[in-house]
């Protein structure tokens, strides 16, 4: 042990806070070797850098006299599940990914080293003279990307999130002199000056949520619900979309909310989280101020039927017309009866592509349907789709005819093709500009937003902030009113469907109690904790498209979230006149949604965060 405590002495180098500029390090062959535990025996000390890296950085090494034949040198990043590793020899580099984060990594059963490990991803590039420029950059497209004396960089995809880095050499064999220095460059603080234009007005907020479990709420005991309601409160997911009994339910109505006729969601190995109504939560999602949205996904065997339309195409789903409105209308009376009030908003059909002239009925059938049963404040989404490419041709439907356009309240759609632009998440806006061009201003909800791509199904800080982007692309491009996540609560086994699909899951080891699934809640949280019903988006621009920013006012006070999606740390001045500030949120790998007092002036804000400034409250009687 006494070895061991004087390698920490001599080999730790604290480096100055985030961003700072320089960090000198220099290796010494002749102070000897050390034992390290964990590792191979004979290795020289290590240098640590006391930071804790963002999770977008770029990191530069610049050597002052290169690595010589025979050695190597290995700059090293952690994380909570994994890695990577750039090893650098004379006319070569590696970088090389690994995950270490479960027992099912051991290359040997049982396992035979101290701790487990499997490479993910490796690659090898060469180059020319000696090594004096070795950078690594973590962007926000997905990207680790590694380039030697300023040549194009090797590019890998990379979901892990790493915190620390440290430097090894391992000198050549019998060395007793010389040794390798060089310094460690990290981006300097640039300022940047944010504006808002508050006489410019666009969309108003109604509101953010989910589609909850109702199986998964009903496993909770007491203390779990309690917890449940306290976190609805405070991160504001007051709208709750039904994911309703359709497929079991009874042609006389008479099962909306019978658990036992949930229909599965089984996602893997996980316990059911099925398509049940719950009125009980309904009534107090409503009481709080919140607001109902029900719509069918498949609909009841008794109210569909084969259908060919004048191309030859034949729908196999199709709705039979009076059954259809019978079964929509039959839910908004049992809301009244049994919850007090009808849902706020009704959906045509959720992810069911249906004849253009098929929708039209829909739509003016179900209009009718609702007026004549007295629900004429009940409002109407447009059918949505899974991803915004089908949204667009729904609409393209939908607006064929212009009396059924007239009729939607809202145009909706959901964003999964969102996934297939992660790496170059601004090609998305092709696909956005379309849909404004045909939405024509209609008030619009995005109604289902989550991750469920194979490429993607990581718990990480880098998915959450890859959705991160979408919310605001939905917020600022597309002047999306409301933003709901796909379930707010889910009941899992497996924690990667929890990670993706879910913002909470219980938390089985501490009473069932539910609990952030993963970083997606505080990201999501970023926006929704501070924007109420009502609050309007006003103009806002960043010179900068690395630092993007939205703005809002209302009745219950102001709101900016800035995002950094650069790799260098912002000093970031606001010029809104009479903003008053009062606090500040911080959503980050480090921070949940964390609460500061604000009193003005610039603001730091690191590569790959989320800040939110406000002096708007939170809805919970903890601490603004």
């Amino acid at each position: 042990m006494k070895a061991l405590a004087r390698l920490v002495a001599v080999s730790i180098l604290i480096a100055p806070s985030m961003g700072a500029a320089e960090t000198p390090f220099q290796f010494s062959a002749a102070g000897g070797r050390e034992d390290v535990w964990g590792r191979p025996r004979g290795l020289v000390p290590r240098v640590f850098f006391g930071e804790w890296l963002p999770s977008l950085f770029s990191r530069t090494l610049l050597l002052a006299n290169g690595v010589t034949d025979g050695s190597k040198l290995e700059w090293i990043f952690t994380g909570d599940e994994g890695g990577f590793t750039v090893t650098i020899t004379p006319g070569r580099v590696k970088l090389a990914q690994r995950y270490y984060d479960s027992f099912g990594l051991s290359s040997a059963k049982p396992p035979t080293a101290r701790f487990p490990e499997k490479t993910w991803d490796e690659t090898e590039t060469e180059y020319a003279g000696a090594a004096v420029s070795v950078r690594v950059t973590m962007d926000h497209q997905m990207g680790l990307l590694l380039a030697v004396n300023g040549k194009a960089p090797v590019r890998q995809r990379c979901l892990l999130e790493v915190r620390r880095h440290q430097l090894n050499w391992i000198p050549p064999e019998g060395e007793k002199s010389g040794g390798i220095r060089g310094t460690m460059i990290a981006p300097d603080l640039q300022p940047l000056t944010v504006s808002v234009n508050g006489s410019r007005r666009h969309q108003q907020i109604f509101g953010f949520g989910g589609i909850l479990s109702v199986p998964a709420y009903h496993a909770l005991g007491d203390e779990g619900k309690r917890r449940w309601w306290d976190l609805i409160r405070e991160y504001n997911l007051l709208i709750h979309r039904e994911y309703p009994n359709g497929n079991r339910l009874k042609p006389d109505l008479s099962n909306f909310d019978d658990l036992r006729f949930a229909t599965p969601h089984y996602y893997g190995d996980n316990f059911p989280n099925g398509e049940i109504s719950d009125f009980e939560y309904s009534r107090r999602i409503q009481s709080m101020g919140g607001k109902v949205i029900f719509e069918f996904w498949e609909l009841p065997p008794w109210a569909r039927h084969p259908y060919t339309a004048q191309n030859g195409k034949t729908y196999q789903g199709a709705p039979l017309m009076d059954e259809y409105v019978r079964a929509m209308v039959g839910y908004c009376r049992t809301a009244l009866s049994k919850a007090g009030r009808p849902p706020d908003v009704v959906g045509i059909q959720n992810e069911v592509v249906q004849a253009a002239g098929l929708w039209e009925l829909m739509i003016l059938r179900l209009r009718a349907g609702l007026d004549a049963a007295g629900f004429r404040q009940v409002k109407i989404h447009m059918p949505d789709n899974g991803t915004l490419r089908g949204g667009i041709e729904n609409l393209k439907a939908v607006r064929q005819s212009e009396p059924a356009w007239r009729t939607i309240d809202f145009a909706a759609s959901h964003f999964y093709d969102f996934q297939g632009y992660y790496e170059k998440p601004d090609d998305y806006d092709e696909l956005i500009s379309q849909w404004r061009r045909l939405a024509g201003g209609k008030p619009f909800l995005s109604t289902e937003l989550a991750v469920n791509r194979a490429p993607w199904q990581s718990g990480s800080f880098r998915i959450a902030f890859a959705q991160a982007q979408l919310y605001h692309k939905n917020l600022a491009m597309m002047d999306a009113s409301a933003l709901m996540y796909c379930w707010t609560l889910i009941d899992v086994e497996q924690p990667v469907f929890g990670a993706t699909r879910a913002l909470a899951a219980a938390d089985r080891a501490r009473g069932n109690v539910p609990r952030a699934s993963s970083y997606q809640l505080r990201v999501f949280g970023a926006f929704s904790r501070r924007l109420r019903e009502g609050m309007a988006r006003v103009d806002a621009e960043s010179p900068d498209s690395g630092v993007l920013v939205t703005a809002w006012e209302g009745k219950p006070g102001r709101t900016m979230v800035l995002i950094n999606c650069s790799t260098v740390p912002r000093q970031v001045s606001v010029n809104w006149p009479g903003s008053a500030f009062t606090t500040m949120e911080v959503a980050s790998a480090y921070e949940e949604n964390a609460v500061r007092k604000f009193s003005g002036g610039a603001l730091r804000i690191e590569p790959g965060e989320l800040l939110t400034l406000t002096n708007v409250p939170l809805l919970t009687a903890r601490a603004q």
